[in-house]
């Protein structure tokens, strides 16, 4: 004899089991369809990790990007970003992507002698040119854009 022959079935969920089972389906699928969308109040516009453009073929932007740092002797040098990080992150500060570009200065204040750090973008669009220099010791990089006049 098998068990379903000798124990009777589970007693169907209560009305109000249903109903919160119901809030709670409701509530998540809600959240699935909300949480991405708070990509529109950030700060980086340049983030489009959570839309659906970021699947679409980007529209084909170039961008020359230079860095460099000024050593507390007052001596410029070039920082050959290709060589010292990944290209990922070489195109993420290309396309102005606030928080990389922010870290990543910071990473090359930490070096030695270091009194102030340059990252230049130069965009054959309507972006212009941007630059973010930040003196080390500071909080956060200034920021400023040049739109080419035509």
């Amino acid at each position: 004899m098998s068990s379903a022959e000798t124990e009777p079935p589970p007693e169907p969920p209560s009305a109000s089991a249903r109903r919160w089972s119901s809030r709670f389906i409701a509530a998540f699928v809600f959240l699935q369809f909300l949480i991405p969308l708070t990509y529109l109040t950030r700060d980086d516009a340049a983030d489009e990790r959570f839309t659906w453009r970021h699947f679409a073929s980007p529209a084909a932007r170039s961008c020359e990007t230079s860095a460099s740092l000024e050593r507390l002797d007052g001596q410029r040098e070039p920082i050959p970003l290709q060589r010292l990080i990944h290209q990922d992150w070489v195109d993420y500060v290309a396309q102005g992507r606030r928080a990389v570009v922010d870290a990543f200065m910071q990473w090359e204040c930490e070096s030695e002698d270091v009194l102030e750090v340059e990252v230049t973008n130069r965009c054959d669009d309507d972006g212009g040119t941007h630059e973010y220099t930040l003196r080390c010791g500071s909080a956060r990089a200034h920021e400023s854009s040049r739109t080419a006049l035509r």
